[in-house]
């Protein structure tokens, strides 16, 4: 896989968190990136996930969820909406609902899913689904903070809406800071 993000630093405390900063290659901060690490634990399903349609968007536009999860689709906008999406090439699509209505959807795979509305062309977001408890969404400086990994080996993965994905395989230690510089 090519590397696009030009840096990503992990630090650990002794509590085990896991926290960050994911920089973009043109240098900007990756704000919205999706950061997790792969190994160890499996995750159970989350209770509860969101993706609301509201003033003409998806909100959030990133999230992150577990395997096995159900992510309900509220409409609360005044118009009608539509969500649809190619998730590991079985497509969905939920059809025009108004006001009120609400889809739902079980993400019973890791992957990506790019979310569309057919009506509002501009209406995007993206739902990360991964197999693991460790992960996070960076905010718009690119700082994320991942709870309670315990010291092992693990896959550091990363994705951005640009494109840009980041992988490596490396060791976390608690108390240690690791820099990961890729290619640029």
């Amino acid at each position: 896989m090519q590397t696009l993000f030009a840096l990503i630093t992990l630090a650990t405390t002794p509590a085990d968190d896991v926290s960050g900063t994911v920089a973009l290659a043109s240098g900007k901060p990756g704000g919205q990136a999706v950061v997790y690490l792969e190994g160890g634990a499996k995750a159970p399903p989350m209770k509860k996930a969101v993706v609301d349609q509201r003033d003409r968007r998806f909100i959030p536009h990133v999230s992150v969820v577990t395997v096995g999860t159900r992510v309900d689709f509220p409409n609360n906008d005044v118009v009608f909406h539509n969500v649809f999406t190619e998730y590991h090439s079985e497509r969905f699509d939920f059809g025009m609902y108004a006001r009120g209505k609400t889809k739902s959807k079980v993400f019973d795979r890791p992957g990506l899913a790019v979310l569309l509305c057919s009506i509002h062309p501009e209406m995007s977001a993206y739902v990360m689904c991964v197999d693991t408890p460790y992960f996070a969404v960076t905010d718009s400086k690119g700082r994320f903070q991942i709870k309670d990994v315990p010291a092992g080996e693990y896959t550091v993965r990363a994705w951005h809406e640009t494109g840009e994905k980041y992988s490596q395989r490396t060791r976390i230690d608690a108390g240690e800071t690791l820099t990961i510089r890729t290619a640029r």
